[in-house]
């Protein structure tokens, strides 16, 4: 039986040359592939430090996700569906109908996700319908649900990988009279220079390896 509030963790198979590819492009398939699995890492970390139950959805093999990623989740289900939208309202489905009262999805890219933010966006849940943590791409790096306020036309329509995907969302909301509490905005690492740019922050020499 699942538990009343859950974090879903979006993930691949980490493999060279399937993910992150455009840090690939500088530092290599291996050297971006190891910064992939560092970013993940820390955040099925700080899921661990909230204490909110972790479920992973993977895109690849199961056999091929490591085992610290395997030990720690609740549960582990592969994504369904042929686009990142599909596969995120696949996700809450799966999630509402074995009972979760309230459900947050994450990337797994995002190094400013930490326990705080996480419980902050539950909290927004005592007056909001919809929970989104905004990235300063234009796009969004956290989105949650209560049960009765999901939506699946959130998910549909959007030009995801642009800068509109927020915007869209949001519209979307609206349309469906849906009241949408936004958290404080996040970069995700995508480029040798957000790579750079996160290292040079306090703190993060001690887990993100770029050497």
């Amino acid at each position: 039986m699942m538990p009343r509030k859950v974090i879903a963790l979006f993930v691949k198979e980490p493999v060279p040359g399937l993910v992150k590819t455009r840090l690939a492009a500088d530092l290599g398939a291996h050297e971006a592939c190891a910064v992939y699995r560092q970013l993940a890492d820390r955040a099925i970390q700080q899921v661990a430090a909230s204490g909110i139950p972790l479920v992973v959805f993977y895109h690849g093999r199961r056999e091929g996700l490591p085992d610290g990623w395997q030990q720690k989740a609740r549960s582990l289900m592969p994504q369904t569906g042929c686009d990142l939208g599909q596969r995120m309202a696949a996700a809450f489905c799966t999630l509402f109908r074995e009972n979760v009262e309230h459900a947050v999805l994450i990337g797994s890219d995002i190094p400013g996700i930490d326990a705080a933010y996480l419980h902050q966006a539950f909290s927004l849940f005592d007056s909001h319908d919809i929970v989104i943590g905004p990235a300063t791409d234009g796009g969004y790096c956290l989105i949650g649900f209560r049960q009765g306020s999901f939506a699946p036309a959130l998910f549909e329509g959007v030009r995801w990988s642009t800068g509109q995907v927020l915007r869209q969302t949001l519209e979307a909301a609206e349309r469906q009279t849906l009241k949408v509490g936004l958290l404080p905005a996040l970069s995700d690492i995508d480029t040798v220079n957000d790579l750079r740019r996160v290292a040079a922050e306090p703190g993060n020499a001690s887990w993100l390896n770029t050497g």
